[in-house]
C-alpha cells in the first residue's frame, strides 16, 4: 500500500494552536518521509494557509481558538481546493458526539493523541489513496 504514495511529494498542512504539538507532528512527518510541511496556529490562519499553499493533506486539531477544527473544516469545504482536500483530525476526544460531527463535516480520518509515526503514516496514505479514488 505504501508503495503507491510518494510521501516525499506530499505537502502537509498542520493546524494546531499549541506550538509544541505542531513541532512534534512536523518532526514525525519529516521522519516518515513527507516532503513539505507548512503550519498554522488556528482555523483562520489554517484556512488562509490552505488557500495559499494548496496542501495535499491537512492535519488539524479539534480544540483551538478562536476557530476550532470543526469551524475550519466547515469553511474549508466551501473553497474550491478544500472541497475534497483530505483532512485528518487530531484529538484527545474520540467520543461519539465528536466523531458524529466530524463525519457530518466530511472529515476523512481521526488520530487520537498522542499520535505515533506509524499510525500517522498509515492515516496519511489511506486518506490520500481514498481521495485519489474518489
Amino acid at each position: 500500500m505504501a508503495d503507491t504514495i510518494d510521501l516525499g511529494g506530499l505537502k502537509v498542512l498542520i493546524i494546531d494552536d499549541q506550538e509544541f504539538v505542531r513541532t512534534i507532528v512536523k518532526k514525525m512527518l519529516v521522519q516518515i518521509g513527507v516532503g513539505s510541511v507548512v503550519e498554522a496556529q488556528d482555523g483562520n490562519s489554517g484556512l488562509e494557509m490552505a488557500e495559499r499553499e494548496l496542501p495535499d493533506v491537512v492535519i488539524c486539531d479539534v480544540q483551538m481558538r478562536p476557530v476550532d477544527g470543526f469551524g475550519f473544516v466547515k469553511a474549508l469545504r466551501t473553497t474550491p481546493h478544500g472541497a475534497k482536500l483530505p483532512v485528518i483530525m487530531l484529538t484527545a476526544h474520540t467520543d461519539p458526539t465528536t466523531l458524529a460531527r466530524a463525519k457530518e463535516l466530511t472529515v476523512d480520518a481521526f488520530l487520537a493523541k498522542p499520535v505515533l509515526p506509524p499510525a500517522l503514516k498509515e492515516k496519511i496514505i489511506r486518506v490520500v489513496l481514498d481521495s485519489q479514488s474518489a
